[in-house]
């Protein structure tokens, strides 16, 4: 009985790693990077559209709104995200909810292309 409850333990566990590790694999599947909120650093507006993020990595990401997010960059008028956890990823359907009022909605999440060295 004891060896029975044993390998049972251990199933759980390693189902629990697999789907653990699965997970982390989805996010940085090809074609897709995770932008985690965790390491987002701040948001810097290119138009009205167009954000871009910036990470603790010092990799940056486009941000594509739904519609124009005029409220943005309004002194004064601060924004939170909102979003379930730090650690999943910043992307669709993520919010950004203006101290003032307003919100505008994330369209998509991509990463900025590399300047090539000069």
């Amino acid at each position: 009985m004891r060896s029975q409850l044993l390998s049972a333990g251990t199933l759980v566990a390693a189902g629990v790693l697999a789907f653990s590790l699965a997970g982390d694999q989805a996010d940085a599947s090809p074609g897709k990077s995770c932008l985690r909120f965790r390491d987002l650093t701040n948001l810097s507006k290119v138009d009205d559209k167009t954000l871009i993020a910036h990470t603790r990595s010092s990799r940056k990401y486009v941000v594509k709104m739904r519609h124009a997010c005029r409220d943005f960059g309004q002194p004064g008028n601060y924004y939170t995200v909102r979003l379930q956890s730090d650690t999943e990823c910043f992307d669709r359907d993520d919010v950004l909810v203006f101290r003032y009022g307003g919100a505008c909605f994330v369209e998509s999440v991509t990463p900025a292309p590399q300047k090539a060295p000069s």
